[in-house]
């Protein structure tokens, strides 16, 4: 079943989104990220979250954001990605990634689509606070190096910086802007209905649409396709596309695996160069 959820444009309101500092103090695109505090009520049924998709998709956000909490404390899974960087659409990558909640953690290792690094490793409060970066192709022998998480490299090699790299951080994203534009009487919201995604895996998600825009978002967007894994609702797929459908950027988590056993030194410089 498809049903539309809409705030009709009753003022030309424009909130900002500008920049904004991330948790590092860094200067980050887009509005501030929308944290749900978790006030121990019990979490709907699927029938119930599936009801929310169609009628109030903000409190199914949250919802999601509620279980990932009391859930998930880390997980390994492969990132499937394109991005528009620079005004060109850069080829698909596909990375596998070991991620922690606490301390935030991020390991990244490029299957397919390397450009600058083979791999990198942040974690928070660690290594002055840097990327570790081993490098891609013949610049690998010059070891592991030290990058800004928001420098110029981490630009050329992504939309988001790896302070703000996850799967829960994406909803959050999700939530800031729908909640935005809310304010803004012009959140339109158009459910799919239940879809299996083959980037996501082949997972049963529900599937959610927005459009309806009344300005470009981040880099022009002015439609998400964003898909939810109703078992374990994990955002597990977004699409972002501009004017005349132009992709934007697309991401895809598969075979996630939640709350691994890391090994202590799986956030360590020593795994970057095994």
């Amino acid at each position: 079943m498809r049903r539309l959820f809409l705030f009709l444009p009753l003022s030309f309101l424009l909130l900002p989104s500008g920049p904004r500092a991330d948790s590092s103090g860094r200067e980050v695109a887009g509005p501030p990220l929308r944290e749900v505090k978790d006030d121990g009520t019990a979490l709907p049924d699927n029938a119930r979250m599936e009801r929310l998709a169609q009628t109030d998709p903000i409190a199914f956000l949250e919802n999601c954001l509620r279980r990932y909490d009391r859930e998930v404390k880390g997980y390994r899974a492969t990132l499937q990605k394109q991005e528009r960087l620079g005004g060109k659409l850069q080829g698909t990558e596909v990375i596998d990634v070991s991620f922690q909640e606490k301390p935030f953690s991020v390991l990244l290792d490029w299957q397919r689509g390397t450009r600058l690094a083979q791999r990198t490793l942040y974690q928070k409060g660690q290594n002055r606070d840097k990327l570790l970066v081993l490098p891609a192709g013949l610049f690998r022998l010059a070891g592991v190096v030290e990058r800004d998480p928001d420098g110029a490299d981490a630009r050329r090699s992504g939309r988001y910086p790896l302070t703000e790299f996850g799967i829960k951080i994406g909803t959050e994203r999700t939530l800031a802007a729908f909640e935005q534009a809310q304010k803004q009487k012009a959140l339109h919201v158009e459910y799919l209905g239940e879809r299996r995604v083959k980037e996501a895996g082949d997972r049963l998600c529900w599937t959610l649409r927005r459009t309806g825009y009344r300005r470009p978002e981040e880099e022009g967007i002015t439609q998400l396709t964003f898909y939810v894994d109703k078992e374990n609702w994990l955002q597990v797929g977004s699409v972002l596309k501009g004017a005349e459908g132009q992709l934007i950027g697309e991401y895809f988590f598969r075979d996630v695996r939640i709350n691994p056993d890391f090994s202590p030194d799986t956030f360590s410089r020593a795994v970057l160069t095994r």
